[in-house]
């Protein structure tokens, strides 16, 4: 159950108890419907249950988590970022021997990676591997390749990236507080944090997104979730900003890893204040336009238009792929110009915060578990990325086990997108695939 509930903190989502004005039938709500059963359409009465359902239940891995990563634009108000050039095909040099690397599941023993998709059981929904920009290995178990799928906190990097494309730009001074860009941060606890801590997950505010922060209703992970999915929090709906600069002092920076999506939300009021232009609209200039993808960009916004860009954003698989591979030398295979620049990658291998830093945290055991089956190799995280090896790689995890992995040196990205919630052994198979000796 411990488990259950820290997977949450991967997407800042918030697991609040159902209330039963709001769920009558708790049991309906936590069903599980086979994901080949309705991969081709759902039936009509499902999506109807899943959209009359309190947010909470989204979050929680059944049959309403399913509609909600498949069709979140119905949930939420979406800016829509539209494919700007030709798509830039990806060209495939498929490797069965990808599907027979093994990993040790959490409860399931020693599986292949082909085993675990084609079990039922953890609720994998795809699986995609591409190796100097060439596909290696794909498999959709539980979508279609033409799906958009929510990336939840897989998304955290968008944010850093537009930040840190300001930065070369010189619009944006890390060092700073971030007081000094977003004028409603004056005069509250978020005056003097600076723009390089919140890149790492290190206001020291009281934002954390904990088990027991979650469910107090005087908590401000509470009420910003509340106010993010526009629900009234003690009988009024509070704006999305004023819930963010209500953030008070906590325990102070440098002393561990604190993960929560308000940090990512800051760099989302950050970038459009040092813009002047909505969020979506800076990220369709500077990145998704760049990039020659097959399908939209969809990015969920607050009701007032703040885009959720800490994970409430989707798309194919294969873009989110081609997304990843922005940050490897086959850029040029799915972009017209180089977008993340060497710079801008030394900044994040170069400003890594310490193993120490983040297995202080509440969540860098859980990476560790997840990852490497407790026994972690990972140095420590940076710049909206949870974790970073030796070796240069990365790594960001989103809720209900899906991930984007990056291998710089290797020139490697995979992807993988899930609705598992009470298994997370899917995580393990990353290392397994980079590290196989298939890809140096």
């Amino acid at each position: 159950m411990k488990k259950l509930l820290l997977s949450s903190l991967l997407a800042g989502a918030t697991l609040l108890q159902v209330n039963a004005q709001d769920v009558k039938d708790q049991n309906a709500e936590n069903k599980m419907t086979p994901i080949k059963e309705v991969v081709s359409g759902f039936p009509k009465d499902y999506a109807e249950h899943a959209i009359s359902t309190s947010f909470n239940t989204w979050l929680q891995g059944g049959d309403e988590s399913l509609y909600f990563q498949m069709k979140t634009s119905e949930f939420l108000p979406t800016s829509i970022v539209p494919r700007r050039i030709p798509t830039m095909e990806l060209e495939e040099n498929i490797r069965p021997e990808v599907g027979a690397i093994e990993a040790e599941t959490i409860n399931s023993g020693k599986m292949s990676l082909d085993e675990f998709l084609a079990d039922p059981e953890f609720r994998a929904q795809g699986y995609l591997v591409i190796h100097k920009g060439k596909v290696v290995y794909e498999s959709y178990p539980g979508m279609r390749p033409s799906d958009s799928h929510a990336w939840m906190s897989c998304a955290k990097p968008t944010a850093g990236l537009l930040v840190e494309l300001l930065i070369n730009e010189g619009k944006i001074d890390d060092s700073l507080p971030i007081s000094h860009y977003v004028e409603e941060f004056k005069g509250t606890a978020w005056e003097h944090v600076t723009i390089h801590q919140i890149l790492h997950m290190d206001s020291g505010l009281d934002i954390d997104e904990t088990a027991e922060t979650r469910a107090n209703p005087d908590a401000f992970a509470h009420r910003y979730y509340l106010s993010e999915f526009n629900q009234p929090y003690k009988g009024k709906k509070e704006k999305f900003i004023d819930v963010m600069a209500s953030a008070q002092p906590g325990e102070g920076s440098g002393k561990k890893f604190v993960y929560t999506s308000a940090h990512t939300e800051a760099l989302v009021f950050l970038v459009e204040a040092v813009t002047g232009e909505r969020w979506s609209q800076v990220f369709d200039e500077k990145v998704w336009s760049k990039m020659g993808v097959e399908g939209p960009l969809q990015v969920q916004t607050t009701v007032d238009g703040v885009a959720l860009a800490h994970g409430v954003i989707g798309s194919r698989m294969r873009d989110m792929a081609r997304f990843g591979m922005l940050y490897t030398p086959s850029w040029d295979k799915i972009a017209e110009e180089q977008v993340v620049t060497e710079e801008t990658l030394d900044r994040i291998h170069s400003d890594m915060r310490t193993h120490e830093f983040l297995m202080a945290g509440e969540d860098g055991p859980v990476f560790a578990d997840w990852l490497e089956a407790g026994h972690p190799t990972f140095a420590g995280n940076s710049r909206q990325w949870d974790v970073l090896w030796p070796d240069g790689d990365m790594w960001k995890g989103g809720m209900q086990t899906q991930g984007l992995y990056v291998s710089p040196s290797k020139d490697l990205v995979i992807v993988y997108m899930s609705t598992a919630v009470q298994d997370h052994s899917l995580h393990r198979f990353v290392r397994k695939v980079a590290n196989s000796g298939l890809f140096e």
